[in-house]
């Protein structure tokens, strides 16, 4: 009995710790991001190279080990209300990068917006990228510098390189990614 009550003693301790760390974190991305809407949380150890440049929605979370860094002078990332942006993604802002509302970005995702061509020494060509409200990209994909735009309510599927622009509604997947079917768009759907 005295186990199973220490046991239930070192959750609540636990969850508790968890809880503290994420509100010091979410009130030190609020004093240093350019803005932070209401009711968005940071875990600790979400990191931005440029935090004078970032700007937040409402409603959106951020897991740890979440990153994003520039190359260069950076371009703002600009992330709309509803976004979550899971564990252990890394943003590249050196072209500029901008979530639209309800993105869904999971877990080990890369996303580039700069190349350097064929000399890894050369000034990074910049490459703005926006992902359009409601997409959804798929664990551990990489969408490369080449893709500018993600479509509205596009799926990324898991582990997929996304070299090209995506259309709204698209399901895509596979490397190099390739169209695999659609969604039917609400707009679509008949009365």
């Amino acid at each position: 009995m005295l186990l199973k009550q220490m046991h239930q003693i070192s959750r609540v301790a636990s969850a508790a710790g968890r809880r503290l760390g994420m509100v010091t974190a979410t009130q030190m991305h609020r004093s240093t991001l350019a803005s932070v809407g209401e009711r968005s949380w940071f875990q600790p150890g979400v990191r931005f190279a440029r935090p004078d440049i970032v700007s937040v929605g409402d409603d959106c979370y951020f897991w740890r080990g979440c990153t994003a860094s520039a190359e260069c002078d950076a371009a703002p990332l600009i992330i709309a209300d509803r976004v979550q942006i899971n564990r252990d993604v890394h943003l590249d802002t050196t072209g500029g990068l901008t979530l639209g509302a309800g993105v869904l970005i999971s877990e080990g995702v890369v996303v580039y917006t700069h190349d350097h061509g064929l000399d890894p020494r050369a000034a990074p060509e910049i490459l703005p990228k926006t992902i359009a409200e409601d997409a959804w990209i798929g664990m551990r994909a990489v969408i490369m510098p080449q893709c500018r735009r993600i479509g509205r309510a596009a799926v990324i599927g898991a582990g997929a390189i996304v070299t090209r622009d995506v259309p709204p509604g698209a399901i895509v997947g596979g490397n190099p990614a390739r169209i695999l079917g659609r969604k039917q768009m609400l707009a679509e759907v008949p009365a």
